[in-house]
């Protein structure tokens, strides 16, 4: 359709919009009858987190074999081989990825709309094939909650890409952008205090990690949350600091 290559957005526009995702999430964390809106959201980085311990099983050799989300917005992946030193991470890490990835893709929304597109895919696809063996598993019903956000949120995400004017990509994009790095940065930050305690604490990969590695699971949970503040904060850079370096210029 033509309208997808006449609708560019300015420096200003995308801004706005940026702006605009801001405020609707501080919102929905302040508003008290707006926080049940923050719920999908926790299903849905859940999703990213499991599916990228999942996808980095299968990148180092290893299988991925289902994963899991429960109704509380905790989940497992179920993975076989692959290069543990990686793949444990790769839940935390990998959501802070997922962040910086849409912040660079949202300085464009041609590659707003394309990213959208992938996004969708990837998770419509992963949580049929990895979502459904949980239903014949003992977590029949978390199996079918996985299974049908999964399916929910990639079928928003393609229809977004497909039907959405720039503006709604832009805005879209840069809203889940908001809700990952908050979430990544709210999880390590439990993480971190979890870690700390000297009384016993739920499983946990900073945990595992020390278990493989023998270095204490605070380390590895600091460690995370030093690499997703530079993984943000250089999308960030990378994104903006150019373009809004040469308008202060040409402004001069």
């Amino acid at each position: 359709m033509s309208r997808h290559n006449n609708d560019k957005l300015s420096t200003r526009q995308t801004l706005t919009l940026i702006a605009l995702a801001g405020v609707v999430t501080l919102l929905m964390t302040l508003v008290p009858g707006l926080t049940l809106l923050n719920y999908p959201f926790r299903l849905l980085l859940t999703i990213v987190h499991e599916l990228s311990h999942g996808l980095t099983a299968m990148l180092t050799g290893g299988d991925f074999i289902r994963f899991v989300v429960f109704s509380n917005g905790a989940g497992l992946a179920y993975t076989a081989g692959g290069w543990r030193l990686l793949v444990i991470p790769a839940g935390y890490l990998g959501t802070a990825l997922f962040g910086a990835i849409l912040i660079l893709l949202g300085r464009s929304h041609t590659w707003s709309r394309v990213g959208m597109g992938v996004i969708g895919a990837v998770m419509f696809l992963f949580s049929l094939r990895y979502g459904i063996p949980t239903i014949f598993s003992t977590h029949f019903l978390s199996g079918l909650l996985t299974t049908i956000s999964g399916v929910i949120f990639g079928s928003i995400f393609l229809i977004v890409a497909a039907r959405a004017n720039a503006s709604g990509v832009v805005f879209l994009i840069h809203f889940v952008a908001i809700q990952a790095g908050l979430a990544a940065f709210g999880d390590i930050t439990t993480l971190i205090g979890l870690s700390s305690s000297l009384t016993a604490t739920p499983a946990n990969d900073a945990q595992s990690m020390a278990n493989l590695t023998y270095i204490p699971a605070i380390v590895w949970a600091i460690l995370w949350a030093v690499v997703a503040v530079g993984l943000i904060g250089g999308a960030i850079a990378v994104a903006w600091l150019p373009p809004l370096t040469r308008n202060a210029k040409g402004a001069k």
